[in-house]
């Protein structure tokens, strides 16, 4: 039996190169805009406290501010980065569906099909959003009879520590998270482009994928397993490749700064503030170049295999 996933890759390859080379600037920093969507984006790690102490603990030798008024700027705070985050979601989900027009096209634009795909990309997030609540909610009620068996419901304790309960919860909690990973990653790299060529919505693009597997399991699965070693493989040569560029942009910065330092006396501080700015402008869009012909990849890979799987559905001819 031929297994897409394996035949595809020698395609893919050819394909990416023939988009990103010979070297175009405009190409490029196109395609890095749309990887710090596709490939670094998404995710906004919370703070993490202890207690509610160690917020305002140290605030309580002041006389001056109010709770209230502290608590006012606090929710504000939380309130402008739940919107950004918000608002780069929705970005993120509309930036999905140009990449994959860009691929398929070969005409690498940000904004030429955005405004027509922001339909696509708003039920995109609300399929997302909606799935993690429903998983959210799912995981919450398998942690109901432990955490009512541990007494923390007010529930008789049956004397196990805590930490212990907790330990059952995790192979729980690890079938979530590669659950819902398996669903994004079939909805990105299948459900997206079938939105596309049926003109339809994120349901109706999954209930095609299921129809289009019907049949081919084993094509899925084997895609699964070379799509997730080849993402691995490839994140560790993004990371070293991101360092050594880091490293290499960072040699004249340091310099600059050693001299600076040996010829003033006071005003350190602000001399590296002063070359973090230029640094981060330059390291920034450097490190989302590195990731370019590696995002472009698995996009051109993922649209190769549903070819394969479905040819009325081909985005790539």
């Amino acid at each position: 039996m031929t297994y897409y996933a394996l035949t595809e890759i020698d395609s893919a390859i050819q394909r990416t190169r023939d988009l990103l080379w010979p070297f175009r600037k405009g190409v490029w920093l196109r395609l890095a805009v749309i990887a710090l969507f596709v490939g670094f984006g998404g995710w906004f790690p919370q703070p993490t406290w202890s207690s509610d102490t160690e917020i305002f603990g140290d605030l309580a030798g002041f006389s001056a501010p109010t709770l209230p008024e502290e608590m006012l700027v606090i929710l504000a705070l939380i309130l402008m980065v739940g919107l950004l985050g918000l608002l780069f979601w929705l970005i993120q989900s509309i930036i999905q569906f140009v990449f994959i027009d860009c691929i398929a096209t070969k005409e690498i634009s940000l904004t030429r099909t955005f405004g027509l795909r922001a339909g696509k990309g708003i039920r995109l997030l609300l399929f997302q959003a909606g799935l993690a609540i429903l998983l959210l909610l799912l995981l919450g009620l398998l942690s109901l009879p432990i955490l009512y068996a541990a007494g923390i419901l007010s529930g008789p304790s049956i004397g196990f520590p805590i930490a212990l309960l907790l330990l059952f919860m995790i192979p729980f909690f690890l079938l979530f998270v590669l659950f819902a990973a398996l669903i994004q990653l079939i909805t990105i790299d299948f459900v997206a482009p079938l939105m596309i060529r049926r003109d339809c919505g994120v349901l109706e693009g999954w209930r095609t994928f299921i129809r289009i597997q019907e049949g081919q399991w084993m094509q899925l699965i084997v895609y699964v397993l070379v799509r997730v070693l080849a993402a691995l493989g490839t994140g560790i040569v993004i990371l070293l490749l991101s360092l050594l560029v880091l490293a290499v942009i960072a040699l004249p910065f340091i310099a600059i700064g050693l001299i600076g330092m040996m010829l003033l006396a006071a005003g350190n501080i602000v001399l590296l503030l002063l070359l973090a700015i230029p640094y981060l402008i330059i390291a920034i869009p450097a490190v989302l170049m590195v990731s370019v012909p590696f995002v472009t990849f698995f996009r051109t890979y993922s649209l190769q295999v549903l070819g394969r799987l479905s040819p009325d559905d081909a985005l790539l001819t």
